[in-house]
């Protein structure tokens, strides 16, 4: 047991060594406003991170690897914050106090805390689920060259006060030695990183970077490669925050004067990094296959930054990569975290006198690695493919990838202009902006007739004739998505696009995942608006399955119904041929859209077929006038009914079962009987008239599913048997049989190739 623990601590430890670089160099980017300062205060800072806050979060966290550390967007925020104190208090940065920077930074590092237990007692750790790719990877792009920029005066040499103010001076004092140094140490960490990619790459590059600066110096003098950094004099860090808390009518009298971008800075630390860690959370958990609580890390992030906010602390977030350095190194849980806060504790006390020696160009040159490494690479080529060869709207998925390049290129461009700030709030009103966006254009999947796609009843011929000019005037409508107050309209609006002549207007809601008061209020609207038109509102999708959707639906109707049913009667008057509209819910609800799609095809036959077609409405038929026997004379019939064999049905009883061998084929006289799969979803129903099974004893193979009795039903069977007998004494009917069999089966495929041809929009 000892063994596993010694190996988790010591690898924690060369985790927090791996780490060493990205820590000193964001310590020095959060407080560069402070120019020469920064390193002094910035290192001690990034180091109380790793120290207290990260021991904090790794005490109460409860996930697989709790470990802390600074990020470079919070960095950079810290960043602004400084500067926009600066331009307040009109002074360089030479001139701007030790106990003004702690006491700013620690107000904001705190309550970014109490924000972040806020956000973790309100549960708005699933929020972080909800934002779009691309405004995240807008956000970070943003932050990487804003990144990338903050490293120009180290590479160039040059007072960071002269930058970006005095551009030009700063260009004309810069020295290129200190530009090679950098960009030589990024592009060997690159190297390391491609070719051994379990190597601590960043820490290998900055020591080569270390020693090759001091052999350069060494061998050139003349040679100007930038400055080092200050060493980490814990002695003018401790007594700046022991006068912080000692006095704290002062703190808060120096805090007042900036309380303003103070709060807004701590909303935004809580909003990022909150964000930042809830990502990388999610990514260990994919990781590792747990499920954190994000309740509780927020919780335990919180805590963390108050802590750290108390002694100096730069903002603490879950790093991912100081997690992986961890891993890889052997380190498992919170032993290897509390074995890297160890270390890192050991680094402050024993080699804060060796940070002097470390170039400002080598950490650049580090930065700029953590930049690229920060840019999300996916988003910039497709931006270049957009740029490059632009798609066109009609291509699928074209519209949704514009929007997505469009989006990330916003919040990138205010992030650089306007800063971190500025690119969170237009990010998040941007997240909102799509997601309602994406409810109001998703919610219409597709718009049809019945001659586009026609119910799976199949029908005697004569009837399928008369289905042929009424199926144009049955209308569907598919909805997906949510029903809510904010695409309610579009659901009342569909009223107009109904033509002038249709007959039933069929709402689909099979994909429809809530309802709410304005969208049931919407439907009876776009219900009275049909009924002027003389055409009736169908739903479907409200089965058992949908049943939770269906009592909602129901719960909201009868609050209009009077007035639904009041406009409904006055367009019935002043349109009679439009039939009954308005009235309970439960007499237009269908099980599914083919259901529906029947219903309207039943209704509308009622109006069109002629005497004597009763048939098509579930009527008795003559076995004469059924398709197996039509075009015989009345000698043939007479001979044929002669071998068929006579079959009762009672409602929900089965004719034949999937993998049945084909025993004949049947004709339907009365009732109604389905082709449903074992799970019960009906592939096809057969009406009065018709006939079925022939296909399995043409080809002589098994039956593809089941047939129900929708309701009691009569049939006659004509086996293989009997047909061979039929062909040997009367071969001309035989034959006449066969070609009905044929054409029966031609008028089934022409049905369906015509529905496809429709919805293909092939002539």
């Amino acid at each position: 047991m000892l063994p596993a623990l010694l190996r988790s601590f010591v690898g924690g430890a060369v985790g927090a060594v791996v780490c060493l670089a990205i820590v000193l160099t964001l310590g020095v980017l959060a407080l560069a406003p402070l120019g020469s300062r920064a390193a002094l205060m910035g290192v001690p800072a990034a180091f109380a991170c790793v120290i207290v806050s990260a021991t904090i979060f790794s005490i109460l966290s409860r996930s697989r690897m709790a470990a802390g550390g600074p990020s470079s967007p919070t960095a950079l925020i810290i960043s602004y914050l400084l500067g926009q104190v600066l331009r307040q208090e009109q002074a360089g940065a030479s001139a701007m106090s030790l106990t003004l920077v702690l006491a700013v930074l620690s107000a904001a590092v705190i309550g970014m805390g109490f924000l972040q237990m806020l956000m973790g007692v309100l549960k708005l750790g699933r929020l972080a689920r909800f934002v779009p790719q691309p405004v995240l990877a807008g956000f970070m792009n943003g932050v990487a060259v804003l990144v990338l920029l903050a490293q120009v005066p180290a590479l160039l040499a040059v007072a960071p006060e002269l930058w970006p103010g005095h551009a030009w001076q700063a260009l004309h004092q810069s020295h290129m030695g200190a530009l090679l140094l950098g960009l030589a140490t990024a592009g060997l960490v690159g190297v390391l990183s491609w070719v051994a990619p379990r190597w601590p790459a960043a820490l290998l590059g900055m020591m080569l970077g270390l020693l090759g600066f001091h052999l350069a110096s060494a061998t050139w003098p003349e040679l100007n490669l930038g400055a080092t950094l200050d060493a980490l004099e814990a002695g003018q860090y401790l007594p700046g925050l022991l006068a912080l808390w000692a006095e704290p009518v002062a703190t808060l009298s120096l805090l007042a004067q900036h309380a303003r971008p103070i709060a807004l800075t701590a909303l935004l630390l809580a909003m990022v990094g909150s964000l930042e860690s809830l990502l990388n959370l999610r990514a260990a958990d994919q990781r590792s296959g747990e499920q954190s609580d994000e309740s509780r890390e927020l919780w335990a992030l919180g805590l963390a930054n108050i802590g750290g906010g108390l002694v100096g602390a730069l903002p603490m977030t879950r790093s991912r990569s100081r997690a992986v350095a961890i891993e890889m190194a052997g380190g498992r849980g919170g032993v290897g975290a509390m074995g890297a806060v160890l270390c890192s504790a050991l680094l402050v006390g024993f080699a804060g006198e060796w940070l002097a020696y470390l170039p400002r160009a080598v950490l650049a040159g580090v930065m700029l690695t953590v930049a690229f490494n920060l840019l999300d690479r996916r988003s910039i080529q497709q931006l270049l493919r957009q740029l490059g060869r632009p798609r066109s709207p009609s291509e699928s998925g074209g519209t949704a990838r514009r929007d997505g390049v469009l989006t990330m290129s916003l919040v990138c461009l205010l992030t650089l202009w306007q800063g971190p700030g500025a690119g969170v709030i237009l990010g998040l009103l941007l997240s909102i902006l799509l997601f309602l966006r994406g409810l109001n254009r998703s919610l219409v999947r597709s718009r049809f007739s019945a001659q586009q796609r026609p119910s799976r009843r199949v029908y005697p011929p004569q009837v399928e004739q008369q289905l042929r000019a009424v199926r144009p005037h049955i209308l569907a409508v598919e909805l997906e998505g949510a029903l809510f107050f904010g695409n309610a309209d579009r659901v009342k609006d569909e009223a107009q696009h109904v033509p002038v002549g249709a007959s039933c207007l069929i709402v689909d809601l099979q994909r429809v995942l809530s309802i709410d008061e304005s969208a049931a209020m919407a439907l009876l609207q776009l219900d009275v608006g049909l009924a002027r038109k003389g055409c009736r509102l169908l739903l479907a999708g409200l089965g058992p399955h949908n049943s939770p959707l269906r009592r909602q639906l129901m719960d909201y109707w009868p609050e209009a119904s009077a007035a639904a049913t009041a406009a409904a009667t006055a367009a019935a008057t002043a349109a009679p041929n439009a039939g009954p509209n308005a009235g309970p819910i439960s007499g237009r609800c269908y099980l599914d859209l083919d259901h529906a799609l029947e219903a309207a095809e039943r209704q509308a036959l009622q109006t069109s077929l002629g005497p004597g077609q009763e048939q098509a409405l579930g009527g008795a038929v003559p076995l004469a006038q059924c398709s197996l026997l039509r075009d015989l004379s009345a000698a043939q019939q007479a001979v044929a009914t002669a071998y068929l064999q006579p079959l009762s049905l009672k409602a929900g009883e089965r004719l034949f079962k999937e993998g049945d061998p084909g025993q004949g084929v049947y004709m339907l006289t009365r009732g109604s009987i389905s082709i449903v799969s074992g799970s019960g979803q009906r592939f096809m129903s057969f009406s009065a008239g018709t006939m079925l099974g022939e296909l399995a004893m043409l080809d002589g193979q098994g039956r593809s599913a089941d047939a129900v009795a929708d309701q009691d039903a009569e049939v006659f069977l004509l086996t293989p048997q009997a047909l061979s007998a039929m062909a040997a004494a009367d071969p001309l009917l035989c034959s006449r049989l066969y070609r009905n069999m044929a054409l029966h089966l031609a008028t089934r495929l022409r049905v369906a190739t015509g529905a496809w041809r429709s919805a293909a929009g092939v002539q």
